[in-house]
């Protein structure tokens, strides 16, 4: 299935503009990311994970396909989350590591504009590169699904957007559509400012 994501999203980047319904461009952000831990305490009862958010980015390129009032567009992100883990093991002096994940984001934004503001929702399918920090919080080559809502403001060839982004796994650990099952995750919550240029 990401094969297929894969393909669709960058045959998209290669729309040709001469349509007047089509647009593509780059885009780059700002992450702000609450990264949250939970241990089995009955395990050791004194190791106590804590994190705090250190921000991320990112950056790729979209497609915008608009028809009246709605469109419809779909985002390649390279996206590097970082983070700063305080583990606590009963020791007197904390251990602090420093985490980082780098993973690729394919949003699929479905809005409504109303002159130059637009509102969204996108699902997003993230696929996890790599990890540094040594935790193992994630599996990497192994993806997922998420959600984000947002809202924007489009003047000219310049877009701007905050966004929200969580979790799907309030549905539970897989969603079934159409038949096939799509795994969610607790993936960490995020505010992502972003902002796009056409070419």
């Amino acid at each position: 299935m990401i094969r297929i994501l894969l393909f669709g999203a960058l045959m998209m980047l290669h729309v040709p503009s001469a349509l007047a319904q089509f647009s593509k461009g780059l885009t780059a952000g700002y992450h702000l990311a609450d990264l949250r831990i939970s241990f089995n305490p009955l395990i050791d009862p004194t190791f106590t994970p804590m994190a705090s958010g250190r921000g991320g980015f990112h950056v790729g390129g979209y497609t915008r396909a608009s028809a009246g009032l709605l469109y419809l567009q779909p985002q390649v992100w390279l996206t590097g989350l970082n983070q700063q883990l305080l583990l606590q093991d009963g020791s007197v002096t904390p251990t602090v590591v420093d985490w980082s994940m780098l993973r690729l984001d394919l949003p699929v934004e479905v809005g409504v504009k109303l002159g130059p503001l637009f509102g969204f929702v996108a699902p997003v399918y993230s696929l996890a590169l790599s990890e540094v920090g040594g935790l193992g919080l994630v599996q990497t080559g192994t993806g997922s699904w998420g959600g984000q809502v947002g809202l924007g403001l489009k003047l000219g060839p310049l877009q701007a957007s905050l966004r929200y982004e969580g979790s799907l796994s309030a549905f539970g650990e897989s969603i079934t559509v159409g038949g096939i099952d799509i795994d969610t995750d607790n993936r960490m919550t995020q505010f992502i400012g972003s902002v796009a240029v056409k070419l």
